[in-house]
């Protein structure tokens, strides 16, 4: 694919302009042939192995489809499509060289030599005539609308013609050094003399007649516009603006046609280009000049004019009032300056729609504009003396007009046909008044959220209690049944109660709003300082329906024609209706105006081209639509660029690399960048986006292959993991073997503290106790001493159950040495052995291993449950339930004894004592909760919930079988020699003697009862 490289500074002179389908600009330079996209000048560099014919170009035309023609002056012409270069000679049918291309009837593309007039069809050239001989040398040739083909010879003075479906050359007139004729789309057809100037004629069949003078000028370039106008450039370095209308009114009467010259420019004017959109493209000495038709078409005003006021008649006459010159006339068709009236400047004009007249005011009185021959309705009493001229003026329903007088009375004056009065009560600054349809004056003031109403001479005040929140107001719009008001902050409409702000999408759009007008199709129109805003009436109705609605709209500005430098005090509103429909735009030196029903529309742009893919100093071709990147370009740019001619400042783009980045917003950039790529496949996607919303077509995507580097690739990732699982792993096995001897340690000291207080404080109680009960049997002691005793070895005999029972717990062994099942069905067998009721367990569920902290808590809260279940409950039945679930462990202990008081229940446990808070705490601990139930039947049921993600070790649980026994078995192997081995059979050896020693050293319960009792 060819490529296009930064023209580097000034592209030479201007020969040639064509705007191929594609929508680009080309132009052939004295440097070579450069493309514009609207925004950025590119040269056109061949691709390797392929060259121009010759180094200085000549003609350059858009051919069909798409591409670019080219005429040499010494060979044939060069085709330029899809970047390369094709050329063309007597082998493809070519006749001649130096050839002037023109399109034909159906599209093709033909072409002009001195020796042939040929035409372009399926890949080569077919001449349609020959040259004759000397005398007819062709040098020019175009095609009207009826197929007839004119032609002028290079050394002739006649017009010639080959009517439609014939070869034959027919002569119609005669112009002296004729040099070139051109066909416009209007039916005329201009022959260009070198002396006589440029003829118009209008043709009947292959009839010329000529239709006004001569226009006089020997073009360089000459081009008919759509609209019917005409360009020209010349030798005197100008260009010529001939309108529509002039060249009608120069038919009309056979004259020469009124002519406007684009004020003249430094360098040599020479192409001539009117693009697909209507702008007028121009060559001068290496710049490039653009003409576009704006939105808005301005009036043409004394250059001495300041502060314009306009104001329209019903028939259709502007009468303008500034503050420099007296008012003048202005006429249409086209419009002109016509005699200025009235011998003051006057500021306020006023347009009565009612009537169609027009009135103004001055520092004399008031003016009757039209209907009528214009004259002075009133003059202002003696002691009026104005230190300003009036700023605005208005006629009600009851032909009375108000006059604001900055500097006389209170600021409004009013003239009832009889006599002058003042209206305001409070001196006040008028900035702009309006009128509703019940007849009501809404004045606005230079005051903050300040609005005056004047109904049948009552004067109410609107201020921010109503709403008012647009600072001063500046506008006034009284539109039907609503009314609105514009000002510094914004605009607002009333709803016959209070006034709602109007909310934009963009909230600073509305700021200093100067002028507000509705035209006939309900579009609301808004001006500010720099811009004019056009809201659908869609919008304006969904607002109106929901105040928190955001309305939309269309944004025109300077380069749509809209008048510099609008005044914010004074000639206000700035925006006005005419009787005819169209809104006016006025500003202290500009007005203009447009027809709402005929705004140009936007058309759709054209497609993306995507231009070039960068990496460092490596440019990719994009002659493909996939491109592969070695592993050292992980950063790379991607140009891109769209042929907007028309605002290409309006266009904005965004873009994606789908796989590495979402859309992104690249405003006006054309490019985009990407860094730290990595591997992978992509697709680059860009959009453009224009005025109002008008979206491109998606580029073509661009598939992108990133390779990655040998330190990329999945293996030797996966290489590189495997020594990090592995030192992972050996952490973790070192941490459970430091944590295996700290349980250790613990299990160690505790045992010894249990042998500790076996052997030396129980065999003491016990043997104080056996003591005491020996005494209480005495026979020969008092009963009250015996009876004492034996109240002194029931308690001992309590004391030594609990601290029985602490022993035992203190002797249970950790989830190292023990599984919860295992240890809790110890801990009820042991109970149950010392208590006698009846002990179940039961599981359900697969058991799973437990967080070593969660088993620790588990135990302490359920031993201390059966404790009191065996203890307390006088049970016959006592059962232990485990519910192994994936979501969650339950371990529940129930009994059929004398149940739990509902004061207990409510209360969480008894005064003074701390057991059931503290399995409460416990349960918090872990994050789960304890449940207590005395069901209807009797008994107690008490159940420990435990979430699985504070319970179970699930890294353990996922392992392997096989990897789970050899971890065992390194556990086992790293256990002290001298450890008791950890089981079940350790705990019921160690117990057994001891508890069998207890048990037949202390009387059975039934004894103790009996013993109690006496």
């Amino acid at each position: 694919m060819s490529t296009f490289e930064d023209t580097g500074g000034s592209l030479g002179n201007f020969s040639e302009l064509a705007q191929t389908s594609d929508g680009f600009l080309w132009i052939q330079a004295t440097r070579g042939l450069v493309r514009f996209d609207g925004v950025q000048f590119a040269r056109f560099v061949p691709l390797p192995g392929e060259h121009f014919l010759e180094a200085q170009l000549n003609m350059i035309f858009p051919a069909q489809g798409q591409g670019l023609w080219i005429s040499n002056e010494n060979a044939g012409p060069t085709l330029l499509k899809n970047g390369h270069l094709i050329h063309f000679g007597a082998k493809q049918g070519y006749v001649g060289t130096d050839g002037y291309f023109f399109t034909g009837p159906h599209g093709h593309v033909w072409s002009v030599t001195t020796q042939a007039i040929m035409y372009f069809k399926d890949g080569s050239w077919h001449a349609m005539k020959a040259a004759s001989g000397p005398d007819q040398m062709f040098s020019r040739a175009a095609f009207d609308g009826s197929g007839n083909l004119w032609v002028n010879t290079r050394h002739g003075s006649e017009v010639l013609v080959i009517p439609a479906g014939t070869t034959t050359l027919v002569s119609c007139v005669h112009v002296e050094h004729l040099m070139e004729i051109f066909v416009g789309r209007s039916g005329r057809i201009y022959a260009n003399s070198r002396d006589n100037g440029i003829h118009i004629y209008r043709r009947n069949g292959i009839t010329l007649t000529e239709v006004a003078a001569p226009i006089p000028l020997f073009a360089f370039a000459l081009t008919e516009t759509r609209s019917g106008a005409v360009w020209v450039t010349s030798e005197d370095h100008k260009i010529t603006y001939i309108s529509p209308a002039a060249l009608k009114q120069a038919e009309e009467n056979h004259a020469t046609p009124q002519s406007e010259m684009v004020p003249r420019q430094q360098g040599f004017y020479w192409p001539l280009l009117e693009d697909r959109d209507g702008n007028i493209w121009v060559g001068r000495s290496g710049n490039l000049d653009h003409f576009t038709r704006t939105t808005l078409t301005n009036i043409k005003l004394p250059e001495a004019i300041y502060a314009v006021s306009p104001s329209m008649d019903g028939s259709g006459g502007l009468w303008v009032g500034n503050y420099t010159m007296p008012v003048f006339h202005v006429a249409e068709n086209p419009y002109s300056l016509e005699t200025t009236l009235a011998p003051d400047p006057m500021l306020a004009t006023f347009s009565d729609m009612t009537d169609g007249s027009a009135w103004g005011a001055n520092r004399g009185g008031l003016w009757q504009f039209s209907p009528g021959k214009p004259h002075q309705v009133v003059a202002y009493p003696a002691t009026f003396h104005f230190a300003t001229l009036p700023y605005s003026l208005i006629r009600d329903q009851q032909k009375v007009l108000f006059v604001s007088t900055p500097s006389v009375g209170n600021g409004l004056m009013a003239w009832d046909g009889k006599s002058w009065h003042d209206v305001l009560h409070e001196p006040t600054v008028v900035k702009v008044m309006a009128l509703d349809q019940q007849n009501r004056l809404w004045i606005g003031s230079r005051e903050r959220d300040h609005l005056i109403e004047l109904s049948n001479g009552i004067e109410h005040v609107w201020t921010a209690r109503q709403g008012v929140d647009v600072g001063a107001v500046r506008s006034i719009l009284a539109d039907g049944n609503l009314l609105w008001i514009g000002g510094n902050d914004g605009v607002q409409y009333f709803d016959g109660r209070r006034f709602i702000s109007l909310l934009a999408t963009e909230p600073k759009a509305f700021q200093t709003v100067i002028g507000l007008v509705r035209d006939g199709d309900g579009n609301l129109w808004v001006q500010n300082l720099e811009e004019i805003f056009r809201i659908p009436a869609t919008e304006i109705r969904k607002a109106l329906a929901d105040s928190d609605t955001r309305v939309t709209f269309s944004t025109l500005n300077a380069a749509d024609g809209v008048p510099p430098a609008p005044d914010a005090d004074r000639t206000l509103p700035s925006l006005r209706l005419s009787t005819d429909g169209r809104v006016w735009a006025h500003s202290l030196t500009g007005l203009a105006w447009v027809d709402p029903k005929n705004i140009p529309r936007h058309s759709s742009l054209p497609p993306i081209v995507i231009e070039t893919l960068t990496s460092g100093s490596t440019s990719h071709s994009l002659s493909t639509a996939n491109i592969t990147l070695p592993p050292s370009q992980d950063s790379f740019r991607i140009a891109y660029t769209i042929p907007a001619l028309s605002h290409p400042d309006r266009v904005n783009f965004s873009y994606r690399l789908a796989g590495f980045s979402d859309w992104q917003d690249a405003g006006a950039r054309r490019e985009a960048v990407f860094t730290h790529v990595p591997p992978g496949n992509y697709r680059f996607e860009v959009q453009a986006f224009g005025e109002q919303g008008v979206a491109s077509i998606t580029s073509e995507p661009l598939m992108l292959i990133r390779l990655p580097a040998w330190y990329q690739t999945w293996w030797f990732r996966t290489l590189a993991l495997l020594p990090l699982i592995l030192l992972l792993w050996l952490a973790y096995a070192l941490r459970m073997r430091v944590l295996q001897r700290r349980m250790q340690i613990r299990v160690d000291e505790r045992e010894r503290i249990a042998r500790d207080l076996h052997d030396t404080l129980l065999q003491s109680v016990q043997g104080l106790q056996l003591r005491l009960q020996t005494w209480a049997a005495d026979k020969s002691l008092e009963p009250k001493r015996r009876q004492e005793m034996s109240t002194v070895a029931l308690n001992t005999r309590e004391m030594l159950i609990d601290g029985r029972d602490r022993i035992i717990a203190l002797r249970r062994t950790d989830a190292s040495r023990q599984d919860l099942a295992t240890a809790l069905r110890a801990a009820g067998e042991e109970y149950a052995s010392l208590y006698g009721p009846r002990y179940v367990m039961t599981m359900t569920g697969e058991p799973r291993p437990l967080l070593p902290d969660a088993e620790s808590e588990v135990l302490d809260v359920i031993r201390e449950g059966l404790r009191n279940a065996f203890v307390h409950a006088n049970a016959n039945d006592v059962e232990l339930t485990i519910t192994w679930r994936a979501i969650e462990l339950r371990v529940s202990v129930s009994d059929d004894g004398v149940g739990i008081s509902e004061k207990v229940l409510h209360d969480g446990g008894r005064a003074g004592h701390w057991g059931l808070l503290g399995m409460r705490e416990r349960a918090a601990k872990m994050g789960g909760h304890l449940e207590l139930h005395c069901p209807a039947e009797g008994g107690t049921e008490l159940m420990l919930v435990v979430p699985a993600r504070m319970a179970y070790e699930r890294v353990y649980s996922r392992l392997p079988h096989f990897v789970r026994r050899a971890w065992n078995g390194f556990i086992k192997e790293d256990q002290p020699q001298n450890a008791p081995p950890p089981s079940t059979s350790h705990i019921e050896s160690t117990d057994s003697a001891e508890r069998e020693a207890l048990c037949s050293a202390l009387p059975a319960r039934t004894a103790d009862h009996e013993l109690e009792t006496n």
